[in-house]
Formats: C-alpha cells, sequence, structure tokens
C-alpha cells in the first residue's frame, strides 16, 4: 500500500500544540497499520464519512481525515470537528 500525505495535512500537523501533534502522528501511524496489517486500535474510531474519505479519532478534539483510493492510502486533513465540517463542505 502506497502512503502519501496532502500538503493541507502537513501544514495543520505544524499548527497543533506540540501534545496535541503528537496524539495526530499517532492515530496517522495507527490508521496505516490498520490498512497495512489489520491491526485496529482501539479508540481509533475509524468511520467512512462520504465516497473514499474516512475519519480516524486522534483524541477527543483531533480528527484525522484520509482517502482510500485502490492501493493508496492519502491523509488529507488533521483538524478540529470544525475543520473536518468545513473540508467536507467544500468537497
Amino acid at each position: 500500500m502506497r502512503v502519501s500525505f496532502a500538503p493541507a495535512y502537513l501544514k495543520q500537523l505544524k499548527k497543533l500544540d506540540p501534545q496535541v501533534k503528537e496524539d495526530a502522528k499517532e492515530a496517522t501511524g495507527k490508521v496505516m497499520d490498520f490498512y497495512e496489517f489489520g491491526n485496529k486500535s482501539p479508540g481509533l474510531g475509524v468511520k467512512r464519512l462520504r465516497g473514499d474519505i474516512w475519519e480516524a479519532r486522534a483524541g477527543l478534539k483531533i480528527r484525522i481525515l484520509y482517502s482510500l483510493s485502490g492501493d493508496e492510502l492519502r491523509f488529507i486533513l488533521a483538524g478540529t470537528h470544525d475543520d473536518v465540517r468545513k473540508f467536507l463542505s467544500r468537497v
């Protein structure tokens, strides 16, 4: 499986507080493990939002958006519920 990161994901990751950033990075790794090895971590909360866009939890307030297309896992966004809502309204 190929993994890629959208520029918006990397940009928003830089804006997060250090602890929240670590939580987001850890959740990103857990998502990769889930699709590569089938290991679903408790609390990850993977769910489909629409089409090929999925969401995973990185704590209480932060969500990771990613897309699955063929053999590519692309991380799109790391942000709050409001960030997710704004992103989905533009898609």
